[in-house]
């Protein structure tokens, strides 16, 4: 009796470990391909633009346990924060340490929350920037599905949030000529 509860014993706890295994490797693996270009929705140049007017006009929120006090500006459609191009070694994200590389639109009364963008500088994969993953290419701008909603769901909703942070920089834009 003691063999047999042993043996079953034994067999449960390789079942367990086989599958945390597999569940372990099947997360690596989403997580080095759930990434798309946006270049052409989100060129470099306007993925910096939104950062500069972010830096210029925006306050210092915390939204995450990984760093703190990150660029944010609030628009009527969503909230921006940016996170450092060198990840906590930038822990309070102070712009004279480092730039930023890491664009998240958050929308908390969505079902889809968050959508990470990341630009690639040119320089940026042989200094290994944080938030680069393998695959990306330099002077390129990535959506990254972070928490697996899909990127076509996340590419289908985007430009939503993209048109207004574009109408809201265009007026700062004007009131300030």
């Amino acid at each position: 009796m003691r063999n047999k509860i042993l043996s079953v014993l034994f067999a449960m706890g390789m079942l367990f470990a086989c599958k945390s295994v597999k569940s372990t490797s099947k997360n690596k693996e989403n997580l080095s391909v759930n990434f798309t270009t946006i270049s052409t929705i989100v060129p470099p140049e306007k993925f910096e633009k939104i950062q500069r007017f972010i830096l210029k006009n925006g306050d210092r929120r915390t939204y995450r346990n990984f760093d703190n006090n990150n660029p944010h500006y609030k628009f009527s459609n969503c909230e921006v924060f940016l996170g450092a191009d060198i990840g906590q070694r930038n822990g309070t994200n102070d712009p004279a340490i480092s730039n930023f590389n890491q664009l998240t639109i958050t929308d908390y009364d969505a079902t889809l929350r968050y959508y990470e963008l990341i630009i690639v500088r040119k320089g940026d994969l042989e200094v290994e920037k944080a938030w680069i993953r393998e695959g990306m290419e330099e002077e390129q701008v990535y959506l990254v599905d972070v928490y697996g909603k899909g990127l076509a769901l996340m590419k289908n909703n985007l430009p939503i949030y993209l048109e207004q942070i574009e109408k809201e920089l265009k007026v700062d834009s004007s009131e300030h000529e």
